[in-house]
């Protein structure tokens, strides 16, 4: 949802804010043009290497060879807005979206537009104000005649359209970019960082790519929904709409047919990736999307279970700060500005800001097929297609874990259609609590690699036998190892036993009280001696309670996953999950992954604050401060020792006003199992020697 350009400069600033308000790896062979096949029935339309393929006729007939001409010169451009004609081409018309720049909430008086209320009528869109929309037009080098795929990309929050591709940064003459080593180990949000070199290569090897802002950002107009489906889905449409029409007059190089569709592939991360699933699921001219690091259900990400994620939404909020955002954007960033908030009731009292949110996702669309509603007025209920879907997220990812990613894996599974799962160490990452992005691969599954071999295979018609080189579900374990499965452990009861997970539960209890500092795993599950697990999936959780309080009923309980090794305590993951006081007779913690070694015992652990959730409410107000110190002057911060200690009274007053405590109590079965499916990305002396997929037998 964050574009990777505005998070370092945003970091300083919100903490200064906050303050101020007291609260790919190498290794593996590219893909190459030689090992793009055409395969035996193509999707009609699509470019195939290798032959003189044309338009097909939409009707699953191979399309006819035609004569190829001289080279086309690759070009950009940038389409039109409302005060600037900037395309090169006369008689184009700019993309103009439907959907209203604005709606009026009720009893928000300082709203305008028609009444957000009546978004599924038809009169919504016919007669309301339209949007313009701004994008980006990048043509390969191509033959003349040629007919190419396209791939739809949209931004990061905070950001807007790419203006240009980057170089391809060779690490070696013969590797393509998405083998090269970027920031790996050591850099912050690499798998996002990574994205637009990968974008570059899809370009450079005979895609079409088209990037827009979406509507608030960059030079598009409206006010930012997030990404509600009857305003960013339906400008998303206008693109498409746009793209056909310049395919029919001859103006783009692609195969389009007489009902406007054409070989279209959506790839972005963050919000770039939360763009795809609404748009993919309402438009069937989507043949195949790419999310990477993005939501199922955007309430439940930034507010579990009733907690409040209030660093990050702090930071989204900054990020958004000077664009035009819709009234109840700007009400909930008021109430997440406080940086000692904790629950939704204090940050959304009336329940207008939940209401909003929770249509920002592929999870309003299945609420809609739940109660068997319709999308719009006069539709059927609706029922989600089939849709081909490689999901990539981070397994370290506070703001958008792995369970997002899980949750939209299992709807799109339900729904049909071939959906694959990959993670790695990367995504979403705090740097004030110390995460450092680990690598993009998932053990042997180079993630840059897989993307290409995805869309070569569903939009250019090449072998699907490629695909065998991309599991099912791929879950990252460390830098080095993942479990490779058919299923999500934990999703399904029947995958579970198949896969020989742990079906026990085990009972733990926890007195959480008011003095901060380091809490203790209390351990309820030990590695046996000279015996090798893999921790993957999803935690449950069942008759698990909550009771406890701070002040005025802002109490949160943070739990999550720990291990102790070697006299060490490690969070899983750095995964916690919030739940405000209450009882929960069946639920689960965000999923994790973990290589477990002998001697190894897995607990649980409980937080009263943690950075990953409310950046200011934790011990580490003195790291910030020496940070934001730093920030101002470079050089010239204090050492973190002396902050610490000025700032220790500080602390203790504030924790002593602050009270979070409570006492956690239930049942949890852990995602344990003795899985040999481990894919290694190198060789391990503690694993043995990679093979095939690098699964070893343990």
């Amino acid at each position: 949802m964050i574009n990777r350009n505005t998070l370092r400069g945003a970091l300083v600033p919100l903490v200064a804010l906050t303050l101020v308000a007291c609260g790919g790896d190498s290794g593996s062979e590219p893909v190459t043009e030689t090992s793009v096949q055409a395969s035996a029935n193509p999707k009609p339309g699509s470019a195939q290497p290798g032959n003189n393929s044309g338009a097909g006729n939409g009707s699953g007939d191979t399309a006819p060879e035609v004569e190829l001409g001289p080279v086309v010169p690759a070009v950009a451009y940038a389409t039109d807005t409302r005060t600037e004609n900037r395309d090169p081409f006369p008689n184009i018309q700019p993309i103009i979206s439907d959907a209203p720049p604005s709606c009026a909430p009720e009893g928000r008086p300082l709203a305008s537009g028609p009444s957000c209320d009546d978004v599924k009528a038809a009169s919504y869109y016919r007669d309301s104000p339209t949007t313009w929309l701004d994008a980006q037009v990048f043509i390969p080098e191509h033959r003349e005649g040629e007919k190419l795929p396209v791939i739809l990309h949209s931004h990061g929050w905070g950001g807007s359209k790419l203006t240009g591709l980057p170089e391809q940064p060779y690490c070696e003459e013969h590797l393509k970019p998405y083998n090269c080593p970027v920031n790996e180990g050591g850099g912050l949000l690499s798998m996002f960082g990574q994205l637009d070199d990968v974008l570059a290569d899809l370009h450079n090897s005979g895609y079409i790519v088209v990037s827009f802002s979406q509507r608030g950002f960059g030079d598009s107009e409206g006010q930012v929904m997030v990404m509600n489906p009857y305003h960013e889905t339906r400008d998303a449409q206008a693109v498409i709409d746009w793209i056909a029409q310049r395919a029919s007059d001859g103006r783009l190089p692609v195969a389009v047919d007489d009902t406007g569709d054409f070989p279209l592939g959506l790839f972005g991360g963050s919000y770039g990736g939360g763009f795809q699933l609404t748009l993919a699921a309402l438009d069937e001219r989507v043949d195949t999307i790419v999310p990477v690091g993005t939501w199922h259900a955007l309430e439940q990400a930034i507010m579990p279970n009733g907690a409040v994620k209030g660093g990050w939404g702090n930071l989204l909020c900054l990020l958004s700060t000077g664009k035009s955002r819709s009234p109840l954007l700007d009400e909930a960033c008021t109430g997440m500005f406080f940086p000692f908030i904790r629950t939704r009731d204090a940050v959304d009292p009336t329940g207008e800001i939940l209401k909003f949110m929770s249509q920002n996702g592929l999870h309003y669309l299945k609420s809609l097929e739940v109660a068997q509603q319709p999308f719009r007025e006069g539709d059927a209920p609706f029922r989600l297609r089939p849709i081909d879907t490689l999901l990539i997220q981070g397994n370290r990812d506070v703001l958008f874990p792995l369970q997002e990613a899980i949750n939209n894996y299992h709807y799109l599974k339900i729904a049909g259609g071939d959906v694959r799962l990959l993670s790695n160490q990367s995504g979403h990452m705090n740097p004030l609590a110390n995460q450092v992005d680990g690598t993009t691969s998932c053990g042997g599954v180079d993630m840059f690699k897989a993307i290409r071999i995805w869309f070569d295979v569903k939009l250019r018609g090449a072998d699907e036998s490629l695909l065998e080189q991309i599991p099912g579900v791929c879950i990252t374990l460390d830098n080095e190892k993942a479990l490779i499965a058919d299923e999500v452990p934990g999703l399904n009861f029947e995958a579970d036993q198949a896969m020989g997970l742990d079906q026990t539960w085990r009972s733990f209890h926890m007195d959480i009280g008011a003095l901060r500092g380091a809490q203790e795993c209390q351990t309820i599950y030990d590695v046996p001696a000279g015996e090798r697990k893999v921790l993957a999936g999803i935690p449950r959780l069942r008759d698990f309670r909550v009771n406890g309080d701070l002040v005025g009923g802002l109490g949160v309980a943070y739990m999550g996953v720990c291990v102790v090794r070697d006299g060490q305590t490690l969070l899983v993951d750095d995964m916690l999950t919030g739940f405000i006081p209450g009882d929960y007779p069946n639920h689960e913690l965000v999923a994790v992954g973990e290589a477990l070694r002998p001697g190894d015992k897995v607990g649980v652990m409980a937080f009263k604050s943690q950075e990953n959730m409310n950046f200011m409410s934790t011990a580490t107000v003195g790291q910030v401060t020496e940070l934001l110190l730093n920030g101002f002057s470079p050089g010239s911060g204090l050492p973190g020792s002396t902050v610490q200690g000025l700032l220790d009274p500080l602390q203790g007053l504030l924790s002593s006003v602050i009270v979070n405590a409570y006492t956690v109590s239930g049942e949890i079965q852990l995602p344990v199992l003795e899985s040999e499916l481990l894919s290694q990305r190198t060789a391990d002396p503690y694993y043995g020697t990679p093979e095939n997929f690098n699964q070893q037998p343990w």
